[in-house]
């Protein structure tokens, strides 16, 4: 699938206000400024997509100037792919945001649709820091089953 979005650098996107930049091997960061409409979130889904399918992606969103309208929000919950991604961090969430999202997201994993890590930070450095801990963890899990299946063979 191409991409038909504004690309200002082969690693950057721009769609309205938000920004996105992809971080090699495996970073994805988003920035929000402003409302997500619908064709904003079809343009995630489609940055998202073009990355995760090849690669899943460690996710940093940048929500605290933005807002989420109730149809974006519905269209990114029913088309994004568990997937694509490795783990989500969301900056700039208050305590009401945090609540809403983790019970989306909980919600999603007892239906079997979501097991994506799913964490909130107050700075974009401690975002960086949780997803370095979690590479991390993926890290070491990778290892020990590679370990496994070589012990057992």
């Amino acid at each position: 699938m191409e991409l038909s979005l504004a690309v200002t650098t082969p690693r950057e996107w721009a769609f309205g206000t938000h920004r996105a930049t992809f971080e090699a091997p495996d970073l994805l960061v988003f920035r929000f400024v402003g409302p997500s409409r619908l064709e904003d979130v079809k343009r995630v889904l489609e940055i998202c997509e073009e990355l995760g399918a090849r690669h899943p992606l460690y996710v940093i969103s940048d929500v605290a100037n933005s807002t989420l309208e109730r149809e974006a929000r519905d269209h990114l919950v029913h088309h994004s792919s568990e997937a694509w991604f490795k783990g989500q961090v969301y900056l700039g969430t208050g305590p009401v945001e945090r609540a809403g999202a983790k019970a989306l997201m909980l919600a999603l994993y007892l239906l079997g649709r979501w097991r994506v890590p799913l964490e909130f930070a107050d700075t974009e450095a401690e975002a960086r820091e949780l997803i370095a801990r979690q590479r991390a963890r993926d890290h070491a899990l990778r290892s020990a089953s590679v370990l496994h299946v070589h012990h057992d063979a």
